[in-house]
């Protein structure tokens, strides 16, 4: 009898290979992708990188999303492949089989994919898993040669999620079965989908969700707040997108029903009234896709994005390349120029560009064009700003021809943001802000950057010490440093930076230095990874997309063909059948791409914002990656709709290919 039942199993995966086949290789590739990851996330190399600590935060983060993602989607796809064989599961009832009996096949079916699936899918990670390891190393600019471990961490990762998703996934199946009756069984292929309830209300609170999301996006200040608002952009647009495709969806067929010159024809008539037949199966597998294309082209976009802006998020960093500062110089001691000359001339370097100067840095908020100091009981956190006092002499070496200042006047210069003002205040103490400067040679200037900066040109030392007298900040409130920034040229570049950094840190107190190639390579380590990161993610989501369209496609296909073989009895013909089928798929196709793609729009309002809290403000790099990953996107989603759509009409026409 156990025999009985294992054929039996065997048998029905076989006959159902149009349906599980797609479900079990998306499964292997889950596993491939999870145990790939978790197999990066503890190689011991990956741990010894400088500025991994990020990295390996965000694989954590990527495992788990994975295997989360992973479950949902099995899940969501299990129940359409569950509904295609539930008339075939009737069948055994009508036959003699009792539910436990087929409750025992299911087991069998489960355990036989879930074990093959896991199998497979960890053979083909161990395969891959050597390439995705050399495709992380070129991101990450280190040596090919490295070579990638076989951990056991992986594997043990792998099996228990993979096989508590298979618990679930079975748990739902028999909970299906046991719980309908075999008439349900027998037409639940064919059961239409139930009718939505107050669909005006849904409509309109579908269009005030998506609107809400948008507002939200569009309405953010600074990039600092766009991080709190991520996870209700979400859930507005998520709910917003589901109701819009469920009851918009009503309400635009229903309108289209009533319009009699429209609906009267073999074409629409038959589209609209299966449109509204099956609307809610519909609007799951429409508002599911939509959501799905975003999720991948915003993903796509924002790590591509920030890896391919490095550049630009140095430049807007390092005005110079390099940036040194000290406490203090004591009597007798070189200047920092004489310091960083006399290293230079060992090297044989060239200090092509420079720039000295002393600077007061104040803890402050800037309000109504009055400057306080910071006070966590009184300010939040987001009005914090850094506010930087230099003489007009250390800005005249800057910037030759400097006009001069009078006893009561200013420069100042904004690294966001122009001020737009004629007085500054320091607490009671006024200036006239003279001129407001559009650049400076050591800050970088964007309206994005998440971290503001004011700097202020006081006629003398005398004034910034009056100005700390005002505001007497507390000692952790302020700092007075000397720094220098320059640009270092010659064939010993590494060395010179080298030795000036070990001199700088023996002969200066409170001594700090920063290199910008130093810097990006650090930088390389993090955004290489995020790429990464963001590239798996968005091929994982893509397979879920493509065997969520494919699912949609047959079991439409299955629903679709006896209604498509009536119509030919009372007198369509195959020309007619054929539009009929493009014209639906394309409705069913397109819509959700077209809504995807106006979300990515929008959102790259926000997106913008959160990769200016990593630096990148060029917003021009960002533009050109979205327009980049959009394109692909469609690319690929055509290559889905043409294939998928062969396989809708090979079964509503009963393998008759009418492309």
């Amino acid at each position: 009898m156990r025999n009985f039942y294992i054929r039996l199993a065997l048998s029905n995966v076989k006959k159902n290979k149009p349906v599980y086949y797609p479900f079990f290789l998306t499964n292997i590739l889950s596993v491939m992708i999870f145990f790939c990851l978790a197999s990066i996330q503890n190689q011991t190399i990956i741990a010894t990188l400088p500025g991994s600590y990020i990295f390996v935060q965000f694989l954590k983060v990527g495992v788990v999303m994975t295997g989360i993602f992973a479950g949902v989607f099995l899940l969501y796809t299990n129940g359409l492949l569950i509904r295609q064989r539930k008339k075939e599961l009737g069948l055994y009832t009508i036959f003699g089989l009792e539910k436990k009996h087929i409750a025992k096949v299911l087991i069998l079916e489960s355990m036989l994919l879930t074990t093959a699936g896991l199998v497979a899918g960890i053979v083909l990670g161990i395969v891959l898993g050597k390439l995705f390891f050399l495709v992380l190393l070129k991101l990450l600019h280190l040596d090919s040669g490295l070579t990638f471990q076989f951990l056991t961490e992986a594997l043990v990762q792998t099996g228990i999620c993979f096989i508590v998703i298979g618990v679930f996934i079975l748990f739902y199946n028999l909970f299906s079965v046991m719980k309908a009756k075999p008439v349900e069984l027998l037409y639940a292929a064919h059961k239409g989908d139930d009718y939505y309830p107050f669909v005006g209300l849904k409509a309109f609170l579908g269009i005030l969700c998506i609107g809400g999301a948008y507002a939200l996006i569009l309405t953010t200040p600074s990039p600092i707040d766009i991080i709190g608002r991520v996870f209700p952009i979400a859930l507005l647009i998520l709910v917003g997108t589901l109701f819009f495709f469920s009851s918009c969806s009503v309400v635009l067929l229903q309108a289209l029903k009533k319009n009699d010159s429209y609906y009267y024809k073999p074409e629409n008539f038959i589209s609209v009234s299966g449109l509204i037949y099956r609307l809610k199966q519909n609007a799951k597998g429409l508002s599911n896709i939509c959501i799905l294309s975003t999720v991948v082209m915003v993903i796509a976009t924002t790590t591509l994005a920030l890896y391919v802006g490095q550049k630009e998020m140095i430049s807007f960093r390092f005005p110079m390349e390099t940036k040194i500062s000290v406490s203090d110089i004591a009597d007798g001691q070189p200047t920092l120029p004489q310091f960083v000359h006399k290293t230079a001339e060992q090297y044989d370097m060239e200090i092509s560009r420079e720039a000295d100067y002393n600077v007061t840095y104040i803890s402050g908020v800037y309000k109504d064009n009055t400057i306080s100091v910071y006070q966590p009981d009184i300010y939040p956190p987001d009005m914090t700003c850094g506010i930087y006092l230099i003489t007009w002499e250390d800005y005249s070496r800057m910037e030759e021809g400097a006009e001069p200042l009078e006893a009561d006047e200013v420069f100042v210069f904004s690294s966001s943001k122009d001020l737009g003002v004629s007085e500054i205040s320091f607490d009671s103490l006024k200036y006239r802000v003279k001129a407001e400067l559009s650049e400076l040679a050591i800050q970088s200037k964007s309206v994005l950057s998440s971290e503001t900066h004011y700097y202020i040109i006081c006629p003398m030392q005398k004034d910034i010490d009056n100005i700390l007298a005002e505001l007497s900040p507390a000692e952790n409130k302020f700092s007075q440093t000397y720094n220098m920034m320059f640009d270092a040229e010659g064939g010993q570049e590494t060395d010179f930076n080298a030795a000036l950094q070990n001199q700088l840190g023996s002969s200066y107190a409170g001594a700090k230095y920063e290199n910008a190639e130093t810097k990006r390579q650090s930088d390389n380590f993090t955004y290489g990874g995020f790429l990464f990161i963001g590239l798996l993610l968005s091929l994982l989501f893509m397979i879920f997309l493509a065997l969520v369209i494919y699912y949609k496609q047959i079991t439409e296909g299955y629903s679709d063909r006896y209604n498509f073989e009536v119509m030919q009895k009372v007198g369509l013909d195959r020309n007619e059948v054929s539009a009929i089928v493009h014209k639906e798929i394309r409705t069913m196709f397109f819509l959700p791409l077209l809504i995807a793609v106006i979300h990515l729009a929008v959102s790259l309002y926000a997106v913008a914002m959160l990769v200016a809290v990593f630096g990148l403000t060029n917003v021009l790099v960002l533009l050109l990656c979205a327009g980049t990953i959009s394109l692909l996107f469609a690319f690929i989603y055509m290559v889905m709709y043409f294939s998928t759509a062969k396989t809708y009409c090979r079964i509503v026409t009963n393998n008759y290919v009418i492309f």
